[in-house]
């Protein structure tokens, strides 16, 4: 049998099945198995009638009743690992709970020895004795926390070599199990006579039995407010039962139903609605595209093709971009199928994501809803799989490993079990849209919001207007005397800023200084809380400087707007007003995304102001004014999606104005007012956008047009980093049917002390439609570069179909 690793080694090795597990081992069981010195989890993934090897190692054990993975999500994660150049155990990580793999960790254990054998050792090992004798026991992680080094493994084997230590390698325990919660009751026997004669000579003990028999017989432990030892004795003397019952973590129990799934459907819905559900009587693969403007109600479809679904005892999974979008997608949800909803998000503890994917894996939960680690959700009989506001780039899995895109693996998914993917959005990514107007998709369209309630009117205001040299407010007059109107009608604005901070940077105005990440190749964003200079690539963070450090000028200037110099410039021009503030500072915390979320539904406070998480998919009712503050931050970005990233933010931003009665209106903030983008943004006219933004990448052979493969070099030593880009490039033909840009520096040349280089591989759908070619090519070379070519301090990760090439 053939086992993979969900950590390092990531080769698959083979082992003998022993007798006496074969009548239980499956595959996609997990395993104990022996590899050298070290006993390692692993996956049973194949099954090898030839071993190419005679003698094998046993499986010495199984770790669960039944396999973790089906046969179907073993196809699934192989495809995965394939396509995206990824070890197969990687995948298998990604696609169950975090925290129920058990690894492996060295214990290091100090040993008396005589003086001449610590006097011969060397200076560097003295310190890294020190501590293990300090410690007496430490384990290896320990060390290296302490050290702040990952390279001590051989200075370990000299102290052991020395016998000053010893070292064992032991299996940890998972970080997750299951709940379990004590319950305390009376037996027959117990009855109201003798609990009033124990009242003088025990009356701890008559106290929780009257506790017990005022709440029926039987209660929590962690009701009883009494130690444990007054427990104990109750126990012996047979007076109590005490047993435990497993609970299950459920972070959204108080969802109420959702009032809007019984309005009856409009005639976009209903026919959107039609089409697919004739697809789904079929029982076969296809995809749909459901292209409808902001309001126009894609959710209910998506929740009535799932009550379609129930019906014939079939499941369904629900992809969501964001997080910050997951309290809303519950209300919605679980508003209306209740209990047969499982959320997976990585914002629950661990403990909760286990009892949901446990929860689905035994069937209990016939819809799995999250963002895109959900897809591997272990849903069986699956008849629709749904993913909503499919243009997010927050589906690609950057880093770590495996670098999958969550919509793509959806569509294949569907195929693997032959169901319908439905796949929805205002401003389809354009590859969908592509694939939608050639017909690989079927496109399903909604024109107009529920209600016929009209689009938001969206005005463009110049902001180019600092020619002049006056000095340019971070809130125009026209959008100011437009919030002031929401105010005096009690109704709520969004304002979005996609930069959080106060300030991008601090530039001297003396020398024209701007202080930089001393980890990374940018500048350091100013944040007031706490008057701090931060980086938010790293983390790294210092007081900001009060006097320049290369000139000594006393004169810093702020350069660039924030989220929180957005929300000091509502109080001060706004007296009394209530701002709520959504970022990834204000959102660290958990629960901080729903607690803004329902803050500002309950109409607490009158604007919600955040980077791009305002943007996306919420649905307030209250909300008929939307401002951007700059449209022009992140249009000219070197990346070739900029663009598009644009409209759909501007778009989607647009869309939360105006939901309801009152009539919605867009404030554009645009240096750049004439752009052709930002003018088909304004007017909401996508299928516009599509024709425009398709032509210009046809020029260049970007996708749709052509496949892209980054990969992508990290390393401490930036002329060892670029030789080892100049090495790998060199193992291809550029006269081939795929082009190769670089090696060059990446945009964002050094980040987190790691200097950065890229490789770009393109090649047109004509001369390799499905990229297979160009995927096995840079396969064979990976193989090629690693085994002739040493350059062990330079990391290497392959992205197959990139959206972010910074």
């Amino acid at each position: 049998m053939d086992i993979v690793f969900p950590h390092p080694p990531h080769q698959c090795f083979t082992y003998e099945i022993p007798e006496r597990l074969r009548p239980e081992l499956k595959l996609g069981h997990r395993v104990l198995v022996r590899l050298g010195g070290r006993c390692l989890t692993g996956f049973a993934v194949t099954f090898n009638e030839n071993p190419q090897i005679t003698e094998l190692r046993e499986v010495e054990d199984l770790l669960d009743p039944y396999p973790l993975l089906t046969d179907e999500l073993l196809k699934l994660t192989r495809w995965v690992a394939d396509y995206y150049i990824a070890p197969w155990g990687e995948v298998i990580r990604s696609a169950l709970p975090p925290g129920i793999h058990r690894r492996e960790k060295l214990i290091v254990r100090y040993r008396n020895s005589d003086g001449a054998s610590v006097s011969s050792i060397r200076q560097t090992d003295a310190e890294l004795l020190s501590i293990i004798r300090n410690a007496n026991s430490v384990t290896l992680r320990s060390i290296e926390r302490k050290l702040k080094s990952t390279n001590i493994r051989y200075a370990l084997g000299r102290l052991e070599r020395l016998g000053l230590i010893e070292t064992e390698q032991v299996l940890a325990e998972a970080a997750v199990s299951h709940k379990a919660e004590k319950w305390v009751s009376l037996t027959s026997g117990v009855d109201s006579l003798e609990i009033a004669s124990m009242r003088k000579r025990a009356p701890k003990q008559a106290a929780v039995l009257q506790a017990l028999h005022e709440c029926g017989g039987e209660a929590r432990r962690s009701d009883l407010d009494v130690d444990f030892s007054v427990l104990n004795r109750l126990l012996k003397s047979n007076r109590v039962e005490i047993w435990e019952e497993e609970v299950l973590r459920e972070p959204y129990e108080d969802v109420t139903a959702d009032e809007n799934s019984r309005k009856p459907l409009t005639a976009e819905q209903s026919k959107a609605l039609f089409k697919i559900s004739e697809h789904l009587k079929k029982k076969t693969f296809g995809t749909f595209l459901l292209h409808g403007v902001t309001a126009s109600g894609k959710t209910r479809v998506y929740i009535e093709t799932i009550r379609i679904v129930l019906e014939r005892d079939e499941t369904a999974l629900v992809l969501i971009p964001e997080i910050s979008l997951t309290p809303q997608a519950v209300q919605r949800y679980k508003g209306v199928f209740g209990d047969r909803v499982a959320v997976l998000h990585s914002r629950m503890s661990q403990g909760e994501r286990y009892d949901s994917w446990r929860r689905i894996r035994a069937g209990k939960a016939a819809i799995a809803l999250g963002p895109r680690s959900t897809i591997f959700a272990p849903l069986e009989n699956l008849g629709i799989i749904i993913v909503d506001e499919e243009h997010e780039s927050s589906y690609k899995q950057m880093d770590p490993s495996p670098r999958y895109h969550a919509r793509d693996v959806a569509v294949v998914r569907g195929k693997i079990n032959r169901c319908t993917v439905l796949l929805g959005s205002a401003t389809p990514s354009l590859e969908s849209y592509y694939n939608a107007d050639n017909g690989k998709y079927t496109l399903c369209e909604m024109k107009h919001r529920i209600d016929r309630v009209p689009l938001p009117s969206v005005t463009l205001i110049d902001r180019a207007d600092k020619a002049h040299g006056r000095k340019v407010e971070i809130l125009s007059g026209f959008l100011k005397e437009k919030i002031r109107d929401r105010l005096n009608r009690g109704e709520q604005t969004i304002l979005l800023q996609n930069r959080r901070g106060f300030a991008s940077f601090l530039r001297c105005s003396s020398c024209g200084n701007i202080e930089t990440c001393p980890h990374c190749d940018i500048s350091l964003t100013y944040h007031q809380k706490g008057h701090r200079a931060r980086c938010h690539y790293c983390g790294f963070q210092r007081p900001a400087s009060e006097v320049c450090p290369n000139c000594g000028g006393v004169t810093l200037n702020y350069r660039g707007v924030g989220t929180q110099r957005v929300e000091e410039e509502l109080v001060q021009c706004f007296p009394g007003i209530r701002p709520i503030r959504m970022d990834q500072d204000t959102t660290i915390r958990k629960g901080a995304h729903d607690r803004i979320v329902r803050t500002f539904e309950k109409r607490e406070a009158d604007v919600l102001l955040g980077t791009q998480m305002v943007a996306k998919g919420h649905d307030f009712p209250g909300v008929s004014l939307v401002g951007v503050i700059s449209a022009d931050t992140g249009l000219y970005f070197p990346d070739f999606r900029a663009g598009e990233r644009t409209f759909q933010l501007l778009t989607q931003a647009a869309g939360r104005a105006g939901r309801r009665e009152s009539p919605g209106e867009v404030v554009v903030q645009t240096l750049t007012p004439e752009h052709p983008l930002l003018r088909l943004a304004a007017a909401q006219d996508y299928v516009s956008y599509y024709r425009w933004e398709v032509e210009q990448r046809k020029e260049l052979n970007y996708p749709p047009w052509g496949r892209l493969v980054l990969v992508r070099f990290k390393g401490m030593r930036q002329e060892n980093t670029a030789r080892a880009a100049e090495r790998f490039a060199d193992f291809f033909d550029r006269g081939a049917f795929y082009e190769i840009l670089g090696p060059v520096p990446a945009p964002i040349s050094k980040a987190r002390d790691r200097y950065r280089y890229h490789i770009i591989f393109r090649t047109t759908k004509k001369a390799d439609p499905t990229g297979a070619r160009l995927r096995q090519i840079i396969r064979a070379s990976m193989a090629q570069f690693r085994e002739k070519c040493r350059f062990p301090e330079v990391r290497i990760s392959v992205d197959i179909d990139p959206v972010d090439t910074m």
